[in-house]
């Protein structure tokens, strides 16, 4: 979703927010080299412009950051197999609890309206940040990074900063998938799976 480029220990860093890969926990620990942020507080695109204006540098797509991103010393990564990116992003943004989906169904709420009118539902920008693919955000190779985590492995980026490890968000998926279902999941991620990123 962007690019988080921030200079510490001597060293610019440049880490790619990929969401529904522990990117509240990331922003976490970068506050907290930032600006001695709490380590218990969510961190987001507002309290970086409050914060640290400059750092969080909003875009979509790789290819929008990617020249920022190559002058970085350290460059990092942090992708997620992408069936479960994709029923984390679903669940996130269609279930909600704050009820900001409600008029985006256009038919029965669930996984098979959301798989039958996929392309209509990622129009919806909260929908796309939440659903792209790895290689949408983090671009077609790993070679452009310094380090590359699953997402599991997330807290590295903690220890890398000399910071408290504390998660924010971070679950594992549990969505069950029928067989038709995790099929469609796959042949929309497919670009990941080409691209290493699974």
């Amino acid at each position: 979703m962007s690019l988080l480029k921030f200079k510490f220990d001597n060293k610019v860093f440049g880490i790619v927010r990929n969401q529904k890969c522990a990117t509240t926990s990331i922003m976490s620990y970068i506050a907290q080299v930032l600006w001695n942020a709490d380590p218990k507080e969510q961190q987001s695109y507002r309290t970086f412009q409050l914060n640290a204006p400059g750092v969080y540098i909003r875009d979509n797509l790789y290819e929008n950051y990617a020249d920022q991103l190559s002058t970085c010393d350290v460059r990092i990564a942090v992708w997620r197999d992408p069936v479960d990116k994709f029923t984390s992003g679903f669940t996130h943004t269609m279930y909600s609890p704050t009820g900001a989906q409600d008029n985006l169904w256009v038919g029965k709420p669930g996984l098979n309206e959301f798989l039958a009118n996929y392309h209509y539902y990622m129009n919806n920008p909260n929908v796309n940040d939440h659903c792209a693919t790895n290689t949408a955000r983090l671009g077609d190779s790993k070679e452009a990074y310094t380090h590359v985590f699953e997402y599991t492995d997330a807290d590295a980026i903690s220890l890398m900063l000399g910071v408290d490890t504390i998660r924010h968000r971070v679950a594992l998926s549990n969505q069950k998938l029928s067989e038709d279902n995790r099929k469609l999941i796959v042949e929309l991620m497919a670009e990941d799976y080409a691209n290493g990123w699974c």
